[in-house]
């Protein structure tokens, strides 16, 4: 038998609000590039052609529901449990799940430990998902940045979301300054 414990979503970061979300909204960036820069080679004569952030983040949560949709029914289909809350190691064959049902405790001859991602802050920075936001607001937020500082750390979709935000589309999602390096030598 094989059970999937998740804290807050099944499929995980990746699925929910890192690669997968960026990759749709990198793809609405090529298909605005391609229609700017490269529209008259298809024969398309776009003149004033508008672009609406806001829809992109709602189609990129549309594409990452539909795949959560489809990894709870391939779940089911192979008599997967499913158990959504906290786990925690609590022998070296036994997995502690708290959610909000209550506790339980899984017995496993073998366990796979998959941590996911958290965002870390600079000292000093606390995000308030408005000014300062880590990966999770930012792939979220319907609303436009004129600008963004990138603190230079990996995170989840960042090979797609740089691409996005950076080579594509620079209009229709943002200016976007790189910092490397140091953090504390910011004012």
């Amino acid at each position: 038998k094989t059970a999937v414990v998740d804290r807050e979503w099944l499929g995980g970061v990746c699925l929910n609000i890192g690669c997968v979300p960026s990759k749709a909204l990198l793809r609405n960036a090529e298909i605005a590039h391609l229609l700017r820069e490269r529209g008259g080679d298809f024969g398309f004569k776009v003149d004033g052609l508008t672009l609406d952030y806001g829809a992109a983040v709602r189609r990129s949560r549309q594409v990452s529901d539909r795949l959560v949709k489809g990894v709870g029914f391939l779940m089911k289909k192979n008599k997967i449990d499913v158990h959504m809350g906290s786990a925690r190691l609590t022998g070296p064959h036994a997995v502690e799940v708290k959610g909000k049902d209550g506790t339980v405790t899984l017995q496993a001859k073998n366990i796979v430990v998959a941590t996911g991602a958290s965002p870390s802050s600079i000292p000093g920075v606390t995000p308030d998902g408005d000014r300062v936001v880590t990966y999770r607001e930012a792939i979220l937020q319907e609303r436009y940045r004129a600008a963004a500082l990138d603190g230079g750390a990996t995170w989840p979709g960042e090979p797609t979301w740089g691409s996005a935000w950076k080579k594509r589309a620079r209009d229709y999602f943002t200016k976007r300054l790189a910092v490397y390096g140091h953090m504390s030598s910011l004012p």
